[in-house]
């Protein structure tokens, strides 16, 4: 299964976590694409900045960067903190620029630093301009410190020289933070493409900061920038970028133990995994093996996650406005204290989730059938994924896993799980409490399938979308407070032929998110307590906008809720029972839809105004009739009700 590289999650700067084809889950990894491959011919010369461009590096912070704000007490002005550059650290070779380190302080104090060694094939260093503007302009202006490292490069750049200077240039560095009054708790570090290799080493291989009276332990985090993972030789590589690695490391055992791939045995910090969406071919392939491996080898916290619409050098653009959040959250958390960013969590909870659509394989694997994927079934499958208008389609699947809906039921019936009369109903209930119901001679008619598998992946939770609202009730929050949650697609209904008509269903509630415990039979229509309703009140609660299919009215319907993302806890943002929300919110939900819809961060419920009227007059009046008393205080509420 696929997703596409270009489009984005509905959780800002998240690309959609998605499965692979294995069995294995992969969270926010994306493999390239034909059209990737293709493009395999690299600019590798890059411009080296050899020590006469310092000035022109400084004219290039001073220019890029605006005017920071000054603290003014009495008439004393604060001006803001200097960089220090090229700042010699080896006592053996004062002056020599390659043995040097920038320092960006932060504009305002309390943040982590950032060490980032420049570096590329060991002998030439990105674009000034890439760095500065890209990485160290965005990170002062958070409030975080930045040093640039730099190591012999040229011919010079032969191990061991290049990996003895980074650990004595951290040493060094993280002497001038500890007199700066920087977070030595909150000193991460990081490396693009071979820079990425030397931070990992010096990570991972606790030999070399021990020559200078440090241990790894004393590293808060390490990034990968589109990193160089893998030394061994690789067909994946072009024949120059194999004559260079070849050239920095020319003893076949050094550069076997000087590969990130190779350390990941011992104990190690976290790390972060970031690669390109539109990478060089071999990177993202590498990378995957890499975090896969660690996972095996356990030893300590790792991510991966892709940096959407970038490519192998602009990947370095991590604090741009849309930009990906994955390193500014990573820079905001505390690992030395255990405290790690929540999409970490949010990860590893999909890559293993809480719900599986496994038992529909083993508990009823002769009603299993294999399917082609066409594109009729490419956009049911992709309709519970918020996307752009004309954005391309998010999941792709060539073939896929189902059960005929109603042999399923016939063989819950035999297992005495479950009754299904012939002329009963069917509601169908997901993982997030939505519903749908649909009488049983009328699902014969559209013979449904039951999805539960896409090419080899059998567990279909793993596919999941991420979202936020501001607020999970209008009422009960005086202040919006985000939180991540997660739309699972599970198992889920598919009609290949004619679909339930928009009166009947509607083509999201209650058809996603499906394990087998979803289906239950019904003696009756359960819409039938609405007889005696006003007819356009009733209309709009069961066909135009089908609210049955997520709230309860007359204690008939379902009781939809949020999936916390990080756990996968049904938590607030429940559909109360119509009844049950207080008379000025019922009548702010009705009439002041977008306002509401707009402080929630929800989707606007559009009524027509006699719709609306009486939909509003229908509910409360019900309110009054039973003398049903109102939710104040939902989330606590919610508990003591009992259906």
């Amino acid at each position: 299964m696929e997703v596409d590289a270009r489009e984005k999650g509905s959780l800002d700067g998240f690309p959609l976590i998605h499965l692979a084809a294995g069995g294995r889950s992969r969270v926010n990894e994306i493999a390239s694409d034909d059209s990737d491959r293709s493009r395999r011919t690299v600019n590798i010369k890059g411009h080296r900045s050899p020590a006469s461009g310092l000035l022109p590096i400084l004219l290039t912070f001073l220019l890029a960067f605006p005017e920071a704000p000054r603290a003014q007490s009495g008439s004393d002005v604060q001006a803001r903190p200097e960089p220090e550059l090229a700042v010699g650290f080896d006592a053996e070779a004062p002056g020599d620029p390659d043995r040097s380190y920038d320092y960006f302080p932060p504009l305002e104090a309390g943040g982590a630093t950032l060490v980032f060694i420049s570096s590329r094939f060991w002998k030439e260093r990105p674009p000034v301009e890439l760095v500065l503007r890209g990485l160290v302009k965005g990170l002062i202006q958070a409030g975080h410190g930045v040093v640039i490292l730099r190591h012999r490069s040229g011919e010079l750049a032969v191990h061991p020289g290049p990996i003895r200077d980074v650990a004595r240039g951290f040493a060094a560095s993280r002497e001038r933070l500890a007199a700066a009054g920087a977070d030595l708790d909150r000193i991460f570090l990081a490396g693009h493409a071979s820079g990425a290799q030397l931070a990992l080493q010096l990570a991972l291989d606790p030999q070399w900061l021990a020559l200078e009276g440090l241990s790894p332990s004393e590293i808060a985090g390490v990034i990968s920038l589109s990193g160089t993972l893998d030394l061994e030789p690789s067909t994946i590589r072009t024949p120059e970028e194999e004559r260079f690695v070849a050239s920095a490391f020319p003893e076949p055992a050094t550069r076997r133990a000087s590969s990130p791939m190779a350390l990941l045995d011992g104990d190690r910090p976290p790390i972060l995994v970031l690669t390109a969406s539109r990478d060089i071919p071999g990177y993202p392939e590498d990378a995957e093996r890499f975090v896969q491996q660690a996972r095996k080898a356990g030893r300590g916290a790792i991510e991966r996650f892709v940096a959407v619409g970038r490519d192998h050098f602009t990947i370095l653009d991590q604090l741009s406005q849309g930009g990906p959040p994955h390193l500014r959250l990573f820079l905001e958390s505390r690992p030395r204290q255990g405290e790690l960013p929540e999409m970490w969590q949010i990860a590893q909870t999909w890559r293993e989730p809480p719900f599986s659509t496994e038992a529909f394989h083993t508990r009823f694997a002769p009603l299993v059938r294999e399917h082609e994927a066409d594109e009729s079934f490419i956009e049911a499958m992709n309709r519970p994924f918020q996307t752009r208008p004309g954005a391309p389609i998010r999941l792709r699947a060539r073939r896929y896993a189902a059960i005929d809906l109603v042999d399923l039921l016939a063989a819950l019936e035999r297992e005495g799980t479950a009754t299904f009369d012939d002329d009963g109903f069917l509601a169908v209930t997901n993982v997030r409490g939505e519903q749908f119901v649909l009488s049983m001679e009328r699902l014969r008619g559209l013979a449904p399938r039951v999805v539960i598998g896409l090419d080899d992946e059998r567990n279909l939770f793993r596919a999941t979308d991420l979202y936020h609202t501001n607020r999970r009730y209008s009422w009960t929050e005086a202040e919006a407070v985000r939180v991540d949650m997660a739309r699972p697609l599970g198992a889920f209904l598919y009609f290949p032929g004619e679909e339930p008509n928009p009166r009947e269903a509607g083509s999201l509630f209650g058809r996603y998110g499906l394990t087998v415990a979803s289906f239950e039979g019904l003696d009756q229509d359960p819409n039938a307590i609405y007889a005696n309703l006003p007819e356009l009140g009733r209309l709009a609660l069961t066909e135009r906008h089908h609210c049955t299919a997520c709230h309860r009215f007359r204690e008939v319907g379902g009781r939809a809720f949020h999936l916390r993302a990080r756990d996968a806890v049904g938590m607030g943002g429940h559909a109360l029972p119509l009844e049950r929300y207080p008379e000025v919110v019922w009548k702010r939900f009705i009439f002041e839809q977008r306002a509401v819809a707009e402080e929630v961060g929800a989707d606007v419920v559009v009524f027509e105004p006699t719709e609306a009227d009486a939909l509003y007059r229908m509910v409360s009046e019900e309110r009054v009739r039973r003398g049903v008393d109102p939710w104040l205080q939902p989330e606590r509420d919610r508990l003591e009700y009992h259906d």
